[in-house]
Order: C-alpha cells, then sequence, then structure tokens
C-alpha cells in the first residue's frame, strides 16, 4: 500500500468565520503555533496533502495550495512551541513572500527557500498557489555530519538550477509521484533525509560532507532504476555507467541500512506487476513478468512470492472482483 497521502481542504466566500477559523486550526496542527488571517475580505480557499518521511520522528512531505492567506509566526509562538523545524518551502505555482531575519524574498515557480521556526516570521500569499513543503525536527536535521552549528540561510530564495535545487525538484518529484504510487515513492524517500541536510549545506555555501554527498548519488541511481526497471537485461554496470560512478561504487551507495541495490529494483518491478496484475485489462502472466521487468515467468513467479507471500494467480484473484 506505502504510505499513502490524507487530503483536506475548504473553500469559503467570506474569509472571517468559523470556515476559515477551522482551517487555521488545521494549519496549526499540520505545522507548528502560528496565526492565520486573511489578507483581504475576499474569497479564499486551501488544501493540504500530507504524508510521512522515513527515518525520524515529525518528518513529512506536504503539498499546500490556496489564496488570500497571511501566516505570521511571533516570538510568543516561538516561545510556545515544543519543537523547532526546519520546513524547506518549494514553489510550484503563483508567488509567495517569506519575511525571516531580517530579509524578505518573493519565491516564484521553481525557487525554493528555507524557513527556522526558532525565528519569527511572515509568509503572505495573496493569488493562488501552490508549494511543496518538507518540514523536519531541527534537532535531526542537526544531527548529520556538517549540520551540527551551521547557520540556516532562511528567507533565501534558491533557484531550481543551483546544486541544491537538484533536491528541490526531488521532493516536487516525490510529491508528484507519491500521488499515484506510495509505494515507489516510499522506495524513493529513503534518501530524504540526507538530501535535505544536503539542500542546506549547499544553500549555506558549504559542501556536504560524505554521507549526505552519498545520498545524492544514491537518488540520482534511484531515480535512473525508477525510469528503467521495466528493462529486464538491466545490468548493474548499465546502472554505473548511466549515473557515472564505478560499479564499486554503486554498490556501497547500497551498502549498509535501507534497501540494498537489487532489493530496490525487484521492489519496483514487483510493484509494477501489482498494477498490471490489477489492472481492467487482463493481461496473461507471462506478459506481465515481462512487461515488469523480469527475465523470465519462473523468476517472476519466484521474486513476487517472495515479496508479498502471493503467487501472482493468487494475487490477481484476491484483488480483482
Amino acid at each position: 500500500m506505502g504510505n499513502e497521502p490524507t487530503t483536506l481542504e475548504f473553500s469559503t466566500s467570506t474569509p472571517r468565520g468559523a470556515v476559515f477559523d477551522e482551517w487555521a486550526a488545521l494549519m496549526n496542527e499540520t505545522y507548528f503555533p502560528l496565526t492565520l488571517e486573511p489578507i483581504e475580505e475576499a474569497p479564499t480557499f486551501g488544501r493540504v496533502t500530507s504524508s510521512a518521511l522515513p527515518g525520524v520522528p515529525g518528518f513529512s512531505l506536504t503539498t499546500l495550495a490556496g489564496r488570500n492567506q497571511h501566516f505570521r509566526r511571533t516570538k510568543t509562538h516561538v516561545a510556545a512551541g515544543l519543537e523547532e523545524y526546519l520546513l524547506v518551502s518549494i514553489q510550484i505555482s503563483g508567488h509567495a513572500r517569506l519575511t525571516q531575519r531580517g530579509r524578505s524574498v518573493t519565491l516564484l515557480p521553481g525557487q525554493m527557500t528555507i524557513l527556522d521556526t526558532s525565528l519569527p516570521s511572515v509568509w503572505d500569499c495573496g493569488a493562488a498557489f501552490e508549494q511543496v513543503l518538507v518540514q523536519v525536527p531541527t534537532r535531526y536535521l542537526r544531527d548529520q555530519p556538517g549540520l551540527e552549528q551551521i547557520r540556516i540561510p532562511a528567507a533565501t530564495a534558491i533557484e531550481p538550477d543551483s546544486p541544491p535545487g537538484v533536491v528541490a525538484t526531488y521532493f516536487r518529484e516525490l510529491a508528484r509521484i507519491r500521488l499515484h504510487a506510495p509505494a515507489e515513492a516510499d522506495l524513493l524517500a529513503g534518501a530524504a533525509l540526507g538530501l535535505l541536510g544536503s539542500a542546506v549545506l549547499l544553500a549555506a555555501g558549504d559542501k556536504p560532507v560524505d554521507t549526505p554527498a552519498d545520498a545524492l548519488s544514491r537518488e540520482h541511481v534511484t531515480v535512473f532504476l525508477r525510469e528503467h526497471y521495466t528493462d529486464p537485461d538491466l545490468s548493474a554496470a548499465e546502472v554505473a555507467a548511466a549515473c557515472h560512478i564505478s560499479r564499486r561504487t554503486l554498490f556501497r551507495l547500497f551498502d549498509g541500512p535501507g534497501a540494498s541495490l537489487n532489493d530496490t529494483l525487484r521492489g519496483l518491478r514487483v510493484r509494477h506487476a501489482e498494477r498490471l496484475l490489477t489492472s481492467p485489462r487482463t493481461r496473461p502472466l507471462a506478459a506481465v513478468a515481462f512487461e515488469s521487468g523480469f527475465a523470465s515467468e519462473r523468476h517472476f513467479y519466484r521474486v513476487f512470492q517472495q515479496e508479498t507471500g502471493m503467487t501472482p494467480r493468487d494475487y490477481r484473484n484476491t484483488h480483482i472482483r
């Protein structure tokens, strides 16, 4: 099933009232203590889609859309918070203006910025907008190598074609993928915390240390696997060459906690087979095996049963009514 996201939304023609107050309360619950008010006496709406990310408690990925909303976090809110968070915002559409630490930045589509909840801030989103937000307790981010004492580069526009902008692309695509393939999104999310740390280091002007840098390389490999896993002839040598690393480095990147290289590839293929087996169009099992990237029907049967506890035929019969 994967970590399926939940979505809540609201719309009102009169921004002063119970409906808007309920939305403001939801924002406090989803993020951290803040005040939310309409910018003007005009219709307003909001939609939030959120899910947890693996690695540490409180690590989440959210897509927020809306209009006519003014977010304000004061010193009183900061003092009342039980946890400090780092919030990364990636603008998808529209624009938003963040003010923090005496700096103001207007985000345009594709740009990213960082908010530090240990400081007061103001966030204005007047016209219709959509953002991807990544939130993590700051203490867990500080546990990563190189981030213990670094000054968080808040309220700075990070361009999509910059080195940390690569990480913004990763989170934007992860938010998109989880809507229709949450299980595959879970596989891709394994390196999320390390990549977020890399983005902060790069935005601050520091070079990532080994662990975050490896996370970037591993994610590059994972993206390549996701695009080519249906090729039954895909080899480690081909993956390494396409990602401009050696075979030794390739296997080292997947050595340790988390799924191995083979486990990642096998998981992608099994998830694909599950979708084919439950689709309205009934395919022969041999076709499902080939279209999912398995070299033979026999190999497909063995791997599928190991991963799901069921044969492909039983899985189809169980999930199609």
